[in-house]
Order: structure tokens, then C-alpha cells, then sequence
């Protein structure tokens, strides 16, 4: 039953990203978003990239992304996922001119669009790697323990640990949340392990984890101001 499950939470998301790939530019936005809920919506996608953004950095490579005359994506399949799932992220946001990326970097044949060139270079692509790091082949290969470098700075974690517990407590009081890409339950039970990593100071997991948790919650404003200080400690904490 579990694997039926798993196999049915997967053609969930494949049918966003299908729909995407099959719809108009016009309708960019909303397809955009409906990806980014079916990848809040499945634990075996929203994991797997939560996996992908462990020390990646969005900044230096969208940098080398459009440095050239050809948009070029990271080299490894792990950070192609990390960095497609921020590049969505960033447009949904209004961070990112689409428009102008399609204009500069996929308008190349006049005989298809350049959505169609987006689509097919990069968003069917973040659809084969996530299909391929779900095959059982992947998971069997990748079953090792990780164990993630501690951070020193026991002040900023002390900080953190209250920051994030008092989080997710205006979460708990919450009678109902609206505009958020998850439930509530759910993104108690994320907080929840959120706060067990910041315990056993596992720095490479706090930028997955900030990525993850205001992408859930970034259509709720009120929540949104609430976490930009938690970010912005996280933002210190990892740069160093």
C-alpha cells in the first residue's frame, strides 16, 4: 500500500509540472504556483529536494546561470534540483523577470516559443531528475547516514532555538491558517523538526529548511513578517 501511495503522491506532482509544460505563458503564474503546492503536497518530492538544498547557494549560481550568452544550469543533478526549485521559487516571488529570461536566453528558434524552450530545457528537466532520484534504484544506492557539521556559535543557536519554538507556538494558537502552501499540522510538524536540527547544530540543514518553511507560508503576510527575522539570523548563521 505504502509504494501505491508513494507512486500516486508522484503522478501528482508529474501532472503539475505536465500541465505546466502543456499550458501558454500567459498562464505562467498559476502554473508556477500549482508546482510549488503539489511539491509542498508530496512528502517523497518535497523531501527529496529538501536533501538537494543542503549547502547550496542560489545567489552564486544563478550568477554563473546568466553570466553568458546561453543560460547554463549547476552541473550536478542535485543542485540543477535545488536551483530549478529557487529559480520557481524567485518568479513566484516577482524576484525574477521571467519575461526578460525568456526574451535573453530562450528565444533562439522562431519556430517555438520561447516558454516552449523554457518548458523543455528547464522544467521538463527538473521533472526527470526528480523521477530520477525517486527510482528505487537511487533511494537503495543513497541509504547513508549523513551527519551534519556542528556550528559554534552556541549564542546565535541559544537565539534561534527561542525564535523558532516561539514560531511555531503563534502556529499552535492559530485557530485556522489561510494562504499557506501546507497545513497547519503539517507545518507544525515541520517546525518540530526544524527544531530538532538546530539542537543537534546541523548547520547544513538550516538553509533547506528556511527555503522549505517560507515557501509554505509566503502567501500569508502575516506569517511571513513573523519568520523574516528567523531568516535573517539563518542568513547570518550560514554565511559565514
Amino acid at each position: 500500500m505504502a509504494s501505491i501511495n508513494k507512486k500516486i503522491n508522484i503522478d501528482k506532482f508529474i501532472a503539475s509540472i505536465d500541465s505546466m509544460i502543456a499550458s501558454k505563458y500567459i498562464l505562467i503564474d498559476r502554473k508556477i504556483s500549482d508546482v510549488l503546492l503539489s511539491i509542498a503536497d508530496t512528502r517523497e518530492v518535497y523531501n527529496t529536494i529538501a536533501e538537494c538544498m543542503i549547502n547550496f547557494d542560489f545567489k552564486t549560481e544563478w550568477q554563473k546561470a546568466i553570466a553568458g550568452q546561453v543560460f547554463k544550469l549547476p552541473e550536478t543533478d542535485e543542485k540543477k534540483i535545488a536551483f530549478i526549485f529557487c529559480m520557481l521559487n524567485n518568479i513566484d516571488d516577482k524576484n525574477i523577470n521571467i519575461t526578460a529570461i525568456l526574451d535573453r536566453y530562450f528565444s533562439y528558434d522562431k519556430n517555438v516559443s520561447s516558454y516552449d524552450n523554457f518548458c523543455k530545457a528547464i522544467i521538463n528537466e527538473f521533472k526527470r531528475l526528480i523521477v530520477k532520484m525517486l527510482s528505487e534504484d537511487y533511494i537503495v544506492a543513497n541509504e547513508v547516514e549523513y551527519h551534519a557539521p556542528e556550528v559554534n556559535a552556541k549564542e546565535e543557536i541559544v537565539v534561534l532555538t527561542s525564535m523558532v519554538a516561539n514560531f511555531k507556538q503563534l502556529l499552535i494558537m492559530q485557530k485556522k491558517l489561510k494562504n499557506t502552501y501546507v497545513s497547519k499540522e503539517d507545518l507544525v510538524a515541520m517546525l518540530s523538526t526544524f527544531e530538532l536540527i538546530i539542537k543537534n547544530n546541523q548547520l547544513d540543514y538550516f538553509y533547506s529548511y528556511k527555503i522549505m518553511i517560507g515557501s509554505a507560508i509566503k502567501k500569508n503576510k502575516a506569517l511571513k513578517k513573523e519568520f523574516e527575522q528567523i531568516e535573517k539570523l539563518i542568513d547570518i548563521m550560514i554565511s559565514r
